[in-house]
């Protein structure tokens, strides 16, 4: 069986890829021409350049796949972006380049058994109380990159002749995770840092359970659902704070800020990005999901209807997290 994975050589890519391999998948990796490799480069894969800007181009590059692997049977679809300067660009690359290759895969005419949009917790409103975010909630996001995800759902669900399933992860942690990391770096800098002066109830997601759920979900014969995937844990932002502190055996100073600080850096740091071309973890529309209260979602379907289970708890997750940034250094 072939599987297309796009956003093959990033963070969560790369655990895709070999997943895949695992369950004994020839894998083709979408790339750009301007793409690092390097990650994948030790692997048992192949390479498809596709530019997923334009529908025809794709098709093109789909019929010549087509004719030399033949039929693709699974596509895993992970490209996307996370942040931006411009809110334009989310709906460009989340949603308008979805569909480009979905109407390429159905203009190919070829026989797809599973098309899997990777979402985001972020395409769902926030929970209200203490109460889990359900996956049938009516979703009314609250930043412009949770539109962008929730109109490439509207149009799959509305649109897609393909079978498909859909999956929304909650924050995603793991080795090589750069998002995550500042978390992992002030903790290790004997530092916690909270966003106004609540608790967040939260979701997570290791990595490697994130992936391996992914293709498990792609390959089995559930089709046109859509699900949360989390590790089916209830936190809350300091429980995840504690058990890193747990493993860097660390004691740490709590600074709360205020929102007007919050948006103050913010604000600055948007500048800055501007400035330098370098991509900051907090921006404008971060603060807006990062103000909420509630963002703990409800995967017990998904876990129910694929008959898994989580292997890693949250802290089991952290350490091999932990392990790997010691390992590059990137903490000591």
């Amino acid at each position: 069986m072939n599987i297309l994975i796009t956003g093959a050589t990033g963070f969560i890519g790369k655990f895709l890829v070999d997943y895949a391999l695992e369950e004994k998948l020839n894998v083709f990796a979408s790339v750009r021409k301007s793409s690092n490799k390097s990650s994948l480069a030790d692997k048992n894969v192949q390479f498809i350049e596709l530019d997923l800007t334009s529908e025809q181009s794709l098709i093109t590059a789909l019929n010549d796949f087509a004719s030399t692997h033949g039929t693709i049977d699974y596509v895993i679809h992970n490209a996307g972006i996370t942040k931006t300067t411009d809110n334009s660009a989310y709906d460009l690359v989340n949603f308008s380049y979805t569909v480009n290759l979905i109407k390429a895969l159905e203009g190919t005419g070829q026989t797809i058994k599973k098309f899997t949009l990777i979402s985001s917790l972020a395409a769902s409103s926030p929970g209200e109380g203490d109460q889990m975010i359900k996956i049938d909630q009516i979703g009314d996001p609250v930043s412009a990159y949770g539109w962008s995800k929730k109109k490439a759902e509207d149009y799959i669900e509305q649109n897609c002749s393909l079978p498909y399933v859909i999956l929304r992860p909650p924050p995603v942690f793991g080795p090589g995770d750069k998002d995550m990391f500042p978390v992992f770096d002030l903790v290790n800098k004997n530092l916690e840092l909270y966003v106004g002066g609540n608790l967040q109830l939260l979701s997570f997601i290791y990595v490697k359970d994130l992936a391996r759920g992914i293709v498990k979900a792609t390959i089995s014969e559930i089709k046109n659902k859509k699900y949360f995937l989390s590790d089916n844990g209830q936190y809350d932002n300091q429980q995840f704070n504690a058990l890193i502190k747990k493993y860097l055996n660390k004691k740490t100073l709590k600074i709360k800020l205020p929102l007007f600080v919050v948006y103050v850096v913010a604000f600055f740091s948007e500048i800055y990005t501007r400035i330098s071309g370098n991509l900051s973890q907090l921006n404008i529309e971060k603060i807006k999901e990062l103000k909420c209260s509630n963002w703990m979602c409800d995967s017990r379907d998904f876990y129910k209807d694929l008959a898994l289970e989580p292997k890693y708890t949250l802290y089991e997750g952290i350490q091999e997290t932990i392990d790997w940034y010691r390992k590059e250094h990137w903490i000591k």
